[in-house]
């Protein structure tokens, strides 16, 4: 009989620690707007959130090759978070709260690099596998159990006491971290994550950009390549990519946003963000992840259309359905856009892995995800701007336009050059 391999403990660390996460991406927005803040304000904390990683990582994962240390710097990363906590804490004012998303964004992805590596270090190759899927298990009960504390503490009381939920999941993190993570016997350079399919996939499902150095600007050489159809492939995949995620970002940075506008409380707010991320989670099923980690280009193109249709149709009921209404119409949109999520996710990043060059994939990865935070950033800042002067009706409908754009792109390329693959 073979022997089987018992899942190390690191794993229950995951749910604290992203259950704290989940609560402060959802909850903060809503709690500048409980400020008087505006979807500006709303778009500024959010991009700074998104932007502040592709530099923290870099750091990080430098200091993860060279001490090899894994615990200290989780203890160090949530550090960070606490010091986000206490400025929301003592500083009630908007300003306060987007300087609180920089710290709290600089202290949750500060760890990425290593939660990335603990993988590789504690299972045998052969079980990289089924390690990708227990994180994800993880990682999901996390988001939906800090959900659902946040929900039931803004349900009865005012939005800023969600944060004493947060502060019990951050000292359970500490305490997690003391008892289950454990220094490896051999500790793993960050390269050795995209040696590996399944291990890369573990690193991108943490956060959708792996930066090993900073990139260079010769490095973007990469983007003059579209003479060879087959180096053509990246920069194809890193437009399509960016488009993806401006578009994400465009959309769900003025949701929230848009329900607070039509006066829908704020636990059945944060019930609906709950629900795409149960509907998100769909899309990890065995035979769903399977054909999206083929890097089925059609597949891919497919569920493209889809978030188009899904963002039209929160386009049109921002336009014609007022108050309460917007709340129950949210499930239906969610739905559509949630079922495509994680097949489009998925399936862009398994083309990325499969399309790495031998050489340089550090330089190529880097511009990736230069494009790719930037998108985040740029997404996140737009949609405060368009609607708070144009409205949510249009900046919904601007983002199904970019999600089309992103469809276009790869239809564009893998038809025309077929027979060259």
């Amino acid at each position: 009989m073979g022997s089987t391999v018992k899942r190390p403990s690191w794993f229950n660390f995951l749910i604290p620690y992203y259950a704290a996460q989940e609560i402060i991406v959802n909850v903060l927005p809503l709690y500048i707007l409980y400020l008087g803040g505006n979807v500006i304000d709303v778009g500024y904390a959010t991009a700074l959130y998104n932007i502040i990683p592709i530099f923290t990582s870099i750091t990080s994962g430098r200091i993860a090759d060279i001490t090899g240390k894994r615990k200290a710097l989780i203890y160090l990363s949530l550090t960070f978070v606490f010091f986000g906590f206490i400025i929301i804490y003592f500083v009630r004012s908007v300003l306060g709260a987007i300087l609180a998303a920089v710290v709290l964004s600089f202290g949750f992805s500060f760890a990425i690099p290593v939660i990335g590596l603990l993988l590789t270090e504690t299972l045998p190759k052969n079980m990289w596998g089924q390690g990708n899927s227990w994180s994800f298990m993880f990682m999901l009960i996390g988001y939906i159990t800090g959900m659902v504390a946040a929900i039931v503490f803004t349900a009865f009381f005012p939005i800023y006491y969600s944060f004493y939920a947060f502060l019990i999941y951050l000292v359970l993190a500490f305490v997690f971290n003391y008892y289950y993570v454990k220094e490896p016997l051999v500790a793993f350079e960050r390269r050795s994550v995209i040696k590996n399919f399944n291990s890369f996939m573990h690193r991108v499902l943490k956060w959708p950009a792996v930066t090993l150095r900073a990139p260079r600007l010769s490095d973007f050489k990469i983007l003059k390549s579209m003479k060879n159809p087959a180096a053509a492939q990246l920069p194809i995949i890193t437009a399509a990519s960016s488009m993806f995620f401006l578009a994400s970002n465009v959309f769900f940075t003025s949701y929230s946003p848009y329900l607070v506008y039509n006066k829908v409380p704020y636990w059945m707010i944060l019930l609906t963000s709950t629900y795409i991320l149960t509907v998100n989670s769909i899309g990890m099923t065995p035979r769903i992840r399977e054909r999206a980690q083929k890097a089925d280009v059609a597949f891919i193109v497919d569920m493209l259309l889809l978030r188009v249709i899904g963002a039209l149709s929160a386009s049109v009921v921002a336009t014609y359905v007022y108050g309460m209404g917007s709340f129950y119409m949210t499930f239906l949109i969610f739905t559509i856009l949630g079922l495509a999520y994680t097949p489009i996710y998925v399936g862009l990043y398994s083309l990325l892995y499969y399309n790495l060059p031998s050489i340089n994939q550090g330089a190529t990865l880097g511009v990736y995800s230069s494009f790719v935070n930037l998108s985040l950033f740029l997404g996140s800042l737009a949609s405060g701007y368009l609607s708070y002067y144009e409205g949510y009706s249009f900046t919904f409908f601007v983002s199904a336009i970019f999600f089309l754009f992103a469809a276009i792109i790869l239809e564009w390329f893998y038809k025309v050059h077929e027979r060259e693959f």
